[in-house]
């Protein structure tokens, strides 16, 4: 009854606790809130970038797959796909590339067709031209080009022969748009015109490019609308649609070849009747006569060497930037498994701490309670009520807080790399949902745990104060030499510090967990910053890759060599391998064989990652990089499977793992090459390195060997840089919110733990006051058992970082790139400084608290 009727009254109080204890209700608030938000708003960010790459995709009708063929495309090809319209949608694409002369930039005049059935521009500025005297500007086109604006003028200016594919060449800027095959800021893609690469794109109406000649054709298969891309469903039917769209136009090959030839023989027709014609009227064996015949001959010979064209298919992983952004936002995902939950983990420790101090200080008020007559439920009722709301407001608002912050923080360090439209944030109920009932375990769990002995207990045994923790000897008064030497005060501190064995353990691993988070944040930086300055300083020490059609000419020798930009090159077969074993996802790998006395570490430096003792290629095995061999897992000894295109599988041995970071490598001898594949290496290949060079001349060295019958692609390494550091640049900001998250949880974590101890000891703290000890006194008495703490949790930090970071790696990594797994010293010494901040900073608050403190009202309260 008496509790029946006080249950108002006792809600009062409840309430009026909460509000006496506001400093320990926030903080524990505060902990929940940085934990769920950070667990719900990190776990959230990678399907938030998935979801709005995929409904761009969508909305835009991004084909998912391509055709085009070497002597180009037909509407004899689109009649074929035009037979299966049930099952596709295609768009017939007109496209010619041009270097423009005033600029060295290479660029891509693509007609913007009629309909826009695939592969939707999306207007940044202006709009889509209507006439033929306007065009539109990929948005790469104005960051280039910052004069370019909608209203100013464009012109095509590139040699006599490329300039005559267009019927016009000066056009009116009418819009900037973005298209969905090219994500990517910086890629546009390569060609062979030019440097190799194309700088941007633009698009004119129908009838500005004169060619009637497909350049390709963009499909889109129906039954993968719908289907998340990425995924192993999508992945399973595009090779089904691939396979599908390879058998309906294999046919077309050999037409195209027989059109070709009819058309040929055609304009051999006026030859052939005025061969046939002289001959009637002139004896065999006249000059005029033969030297007809012999043109004759040529002509049919020529005729006769028309091949069939190769087609070339390709479908959406073939696109770098639609690939590479998924494999951006797997990295995020990777992070969100470990990071996250370690982070929640170290608030469900202090909540545990702070639950189990609050069932101390009102112990007295349980067994008061308990005597009245209340029950068990309505005496434990107080602390779930406190904790329940704690937590349930805690979750709510970090929800809001994480789920809106951290996917637009995230997608927004992204999007100096990505054209991509803003995400749209989704709340992931199983996520909230499981950050929910870690909070509600944070705190109920941990109060249900703590109550458990007392609510059992007497009224009579709660109604009378805890018997005080005996004190014991410790280990290091028996070195009778120091303890001496020991003032009173560090006496007293080193008591105290093992006399409370569970708060000693609580705040070092509370820090040790803090600082663990920090270095793993610099490391993560570390490792990521790493990848470029070893990759291209250290390990790669060449400036462009020529690509040539098979071995080097005398004339592409002296083209290479030509100019005050070169120094020296190293010429080698590079082809693509595929590296296969069960149980492992295939792996691209370049083959690299140098060419007889050429020294290969001039260019490429092979050396072990953890000695740097040098490397080199002998003729009794190959050389690969350190992820590959991870992936596999083989070492120097054992054997691998390689592929190359058009042969059967070979196995190799390997003779050593050498360091890598970015893609893989295969390098062997050319004897080696030789004894594995039975052939000789065709030198297709060079490394050049040029001397002190700007981006201007790098470019034209690059158009100027194009120009050269044979060679293929100009790769300069400096694009390959920049395009890589913008992508480390990006991380660093992903990176800047692990750190600083934890840095606030750091805080949170030495602010509440101090205000515990503080509170636990505010008897012995207001003695020591009433025997005259100053204000600073006070606050070292308290100060120098928070620095050895501090101390000791950032020691067991850095292993545990050391750990951590290592483990994120391994999860991050992806299976074409490797993270360096070294953390700089300035980490350690950074995620130190900033505890030891955090804690200075709590100890000043702690000290405006002390000085407040009523020294009577303490001590007369009973412990």
């Amino acid at each position: 009854m008496v509790g029946a009727a006080m249950t108002a009254a006792y809600f009062k109080t409840i309430m009026r606790e909460i509000w006496s204890s506001k400093a320990r209700f926030a903080s524990i608030l505060l902990i929940i809130f940085l934990g769920v938000a950070f667990y719900t708003g990190i776990r959230a960010t990678g399907p938030d970038m998935s979801q709005a790459a995929n409904d761009y995709y969508a909305k835009q009708k991004l084909a998912t797959n391509s055709v085009q063929s070497t002597m180009g495309l037909t509407k004899a090809d689109t009649r074929v796909l035009n037979q299966h319209r049930s099952q596709l949608t295609y768009q017939a694409t007109h496209y010619a590339d041009v270097n423009q002369l005033n600029n060295s930039q290479v660029v891509r005049v693509m007609v913007l067709p009629t309909t826009q059935r695939l592969n939707r521009l999306r207007i940044v500025k202006g709009r889509l031209s209507r006439h033929a005297n306007e065009i539109v500007l990929d948005a790469q086109a104005q960051r280039l080009q910052p004069k370019l604006k909608v209203g100013s003028t464009y012109r095509i200016s590139s040699t006599a022969k490329r300039n005559a594919q267009f019927t016009r060449r000066t056009f009116k800027v009418v819009g900037f748009v973005n298209s969905p095959t090219y994500v990517e800021n910086t890629n546009r893609g390569v060609t062979n015109v030019g440097k190799g690469t194309l700088d941007y794109l633009v698009y004119v109406r129908p009838q500005v490019i004169k060619s009637s000649v497909i350049t390709r054709i963009d499909v889109q298969f129906k039954n993968l609308r719908g289907v998340t891309p990425y995924t192993a469903k999508y992945r399973r039917l595009n090779r089904e649609n691939t396979a599908q769209l390879k058998r309906w136009l294999k046919p077309q090959a050999r037409k195209r070849q027989q059109a070709l030839q009819a058309q040929a023989q055609a304009k051999l027709k006026p030859l052939q009747q005025a061969t046939q014609q002289l001959a009637s009227q002139v004896p065999a064996g006249t000059a005029q006569l033969v030297k007809l015949q012999s043109q004759l001959k040529r002509a049919q010979a020529q005729v006769a060497a028309i091949t069939m064209p190769t087609y070339l298919y390709t479908d959406r992983t073939d696109n770098p930037g639609y690939t590479e952004y998924h494999e951006n936002t797997q990295r995020v995902v990777a992070l969100s498994t470990v990071f996250p939950l370690f982070f929640i983990a170290i608030a469900a420790l202090i909540c545990l701490t702070t639950m189990t101090r609050m069932v101390e200080e009102l112990r007295l008020q349980m067994g008061t309670l308990k005597a009245l007559g209340y029950t068990n439920t309505a005496v434990g009722s107080e602390f779930m009520i406190y904790g329940g709301l704690a937590a349930l407001i805690g979750t709510a608002l970090g929800v809001l807080f994480g789920v809106n912050f951290f996917p637009r923080f995230i997608a927004q360090a992204y999007g100096s790399m990505y054209n991509l439209p803003a995400i749209n944030v989704q709340y992931i109920w199983m996520d909230i949902g499981i950050a929910l009932a870690i909070a509600l375990l944070c705190t109920l769990g941990t109060a249900l745990v703590v109550l458990r002995v007392d609510l059992n207990s007497l009224p009579a045994q709660l109604l009378q104060p805890r018997s005080p923790k005996a004190g014991k000897t410790l280990l290091l008064e028996r070195w009778q030499w120091l303890w001496h030497r020991l003032s009173f005060n560090h006496k007293i501190t080193l008591r105290n510090l093992f006399r409370y064995k569970q708060r000693l353990l609580m705040t070092v691993l509370g820090i040790a967990g803090c600082t663990a988070m920090m270095i793993t944040g610099f490391g993560l930086k570390d490792s990521i910053g790493d990848i470029s300055v070893k990759q291209f300083n250290e390990l790669w020490h060449y400036d462009a890759v020529v690509t040539r059609s098979g071995n080097e000419t005398d004339q592409q020798r002296q083209a290479l060599s030509r100019g005050q930009l070169y120094q020296a090159s190293l010429k080698l077969q590079a082809k693509q391998v595929t590296v296969k074993q069960s149980g492992v996802a295939e792996q691209t790998a370049t083959l690299g064989i140098p060419a007889p006395h050429q020294s290969l570490s001039k260019f490429v430096v092979l050396r072990h990652r953890q000695s740097h003792q040098a490397i080199h290629i002998g003729d009794r095995g190959a050389v690969i990089d350190e992820k590959l061999a991870k992936l596999y897992g083989v070492q120097a000894g054992d054997d691998l499977t390689i592929k190359l295109a058009g042969q059967t599988t070979r196995r190799i041995h390997i003779s050593a793992v050498a360091e890598n970071y970015v893609n893989h490598f295969i390098y062997m001898s050319p004897t080696y090459y030789r004894r594995v594949f039975k052939q000789a290496p065709v030198y297709n290949t060079n490394y050049v390195r040029f001397k002190q060079a700007t981006k201007k001349q790098e470019n034209a060295y690059a158009g100027r060997l194009l120009k050269q019958a044979g060679v293929q692609n100009v790769t300069l390494m400096s694009t390959e840089k920049a395009t890589n550091f913008k992508m480390l640049d990006s991380m660093n900001l992903v990176v800047l919110i692990f750190v600083i998250s934890a840095g606030a949880l750091a805080l949170v974590v030495l602010y509440n733990l101090t205000n515990i101890n503080v509170s636990e000891r505010i008897r012995e703290l207001s003695t020591i006051k009433v025997l005259g000890f100053y204000d600073g006194e006070v606050t070292m008495y308290i100060f120098r058992e928070n620095l050895i703490l501090t101390v000791l949790g950032i020691i067991a930090g850095c292993f545990l970082g050391n750990w951590l970071h290592a483990y994120i790696l391994q999860t991050a990594e992806t299976n074409a790139l490797m993270f360096s797994p070294t953390i700089h010293p300035l980490s350690y010494v950074y995620a130190a400084l900033l505890t030891l901040a955090f804690s200075l900073l709590v100890m000043g608050m702690m000290h405006r608290k002390l000085k407040r403190v009523n020294m009577l009202d303490a001590l007369k309260s009973v412990d």
